[in-house]
């Protein structure tokens, strides 16, 4: 066979895809930037970058090869990932030996070997000794097949975590079978239970008061919701140095878990829009709940259209809907550019720790958004004429 890059007669192929050839490490680093088009990464590349990026994957190829489908609690995720970093970074393992390993179902053993034979310990490694059977059975990911299997599994686990806050009726029959109130709730205990915070794009996260939150310079708006995982999952323990969205997750973490709040009470609480009530009834220190202004909304009842606004600003998978164009200035925008213009400045706005929804919401229905937003961003160059809406509306006699 020919090199690929030279020519030269060579019989040595890329270990990885076994098509192209190369006569040295030279010409196959030459020729990278064209090979890598065709040539497909596996999983253990994807992981050893996310490694080092100190981001955890989010192929679906990943995640189940590597056990990371196998964690349904959001910690063992984290834990997990903590240990592939801790490996990978401590003999400079390479994805193609990581690669070897898994394909040879040597993965569980080698991670021990390395481990006991070098005399090295860690938190991770302590965890993963309790926890082995995340990474036995490992298979190749096949697709819609694979996809399947991640359901179903995952639909029994959850199960299985929801069960004791069930009625003994609600127990035996389907989620989907549940009335729409209950059933939302049910995906709101999974979210709690398995350690997550409501995604932002999701209705959850405005009903239940995370979008009332404070959130100024947490967010990774190319990767919405991803960045300050690691602060959300943190114990319960030292309330007062988390995020306010941090100590809201542990509030329900301590009704549903601690108190033993069942879905029927949550559900009435919810659709009598009254959940916040049941958290200061039912919790330990909440007086920070009525100083930060959280509020949640029940079952059916419209929210602040701030909120909407918030989630289009933070979340690129949210579209622009009617009422934040019309109340927050879209509808004066002429072009894309325009938009786009509109929209970095309340992302910057949202960074100011001067910044306060509440008042953005008076503002906006006080028909004074340029003023209120000009106090907040004194040194930046507005245009009122994109900052004008409807309000404050007349009065109908």
């Amino acid at each position: 066979m020919k090199c690929n890059f030279c020519k030269k007669p060579t019989s040595y192929c890329c270990s990885r895809c076994k098509i192209k050839y190369y006569c040295s490490k030279s010409c196959q680093k030459k020729d990278y930037a064209n090979h890598v088009l065709v040539c497909p990464q596996r999983s253990a590349d994807i992981l050893v970058k996310s490694v080092f990026r100190d981001l955890i994957p989010t192929k679906n190829a990943v995640l189940y090869e590597y056990g990371f489908y196998n964690c349904v609690i959001c910690q063992d995720r984290i834990m997990l990932f903590g240990l592939y970093a801790d490996f990978i970074k401590l003999i400079d393992c390479s994805a193609s030996q990581l690669h070897s390993w898994w394909e040879n179902g040597e993965l569980l053993i080698n991670i021990k070997k390395v481990y006991d034979d070098g005399g090295y310990t860690s938190g991770y490694y302590k965890w993963f000794l309790k926890n082995e059977h995340l990474l036995q059975g490992l298979r190749k990911y096949e697709g819609i097949k694979s996809d399947n299997q991640i359901a179903d599994n995952l639909s029994n686990k959850f199960h299985s975590l929801i069960k004791p806050y069930l009625s003994k009726h609600d127990q035996t029959i389907l989620f989907k079978s549940l009335p729409e109130p209950k059933n939302y709730i049910c995906t709101f205990y999974l979210t709690i239970l398995t350690g997550y915070l409501p995604r932002i794009e999701q209705k959850l996260w405005i009903d239940f008061g995370f979008c009332s939150c404070r959130i100024h310079g947490k967010y990774n708006y190319d990767n919405s919701y991803k960045e300050g995982i690691y602060e959300h999952v943190r114990p319960i323990a030292g309330n007062n140095d988390l995020s306010e969205e941090a100590r809201l997750k542990n509030l329900y973490w301590e009704l549903i878990v601690q108190k033993g709040c069942m879905v029927d009470e949550f559900t009435d609480a919810y659709v009598s829009g009254t959940v916040l009530d049941l958290l200061k009834k039912k919790c330990d220190n909440t007086s920070w709940l009525s100083a930060s202004k959280i509020e949640t909304i029940g079952y059916n009842q419209p929210n602040k259209s701030v909120y909407n606004l918030e989630q289009y600003i933070l979340s690129e998978a949210v579209g622009l809907i009617p009422s934040v164009r019309v109340d927050y200035g879209f509808f004066n925008c002429r072009t894309k550019d325009e938009e786009k213009q509109l929209k970095n400045m309340y992302k910057k706005l949202f960074l100011t720790p001067q910044f306060d929804a509440h008042s953005l919401h008076k503002a906006c229905i006080t028909g004074k958004l340029f003023k209120y937003i000009s106090s907040i961003l004194p040194n930046d160059v507005l245009r009122a004429d994109l900052l004008r809406n409807p309000y404050p509306l007349k009065e109908i006699d």
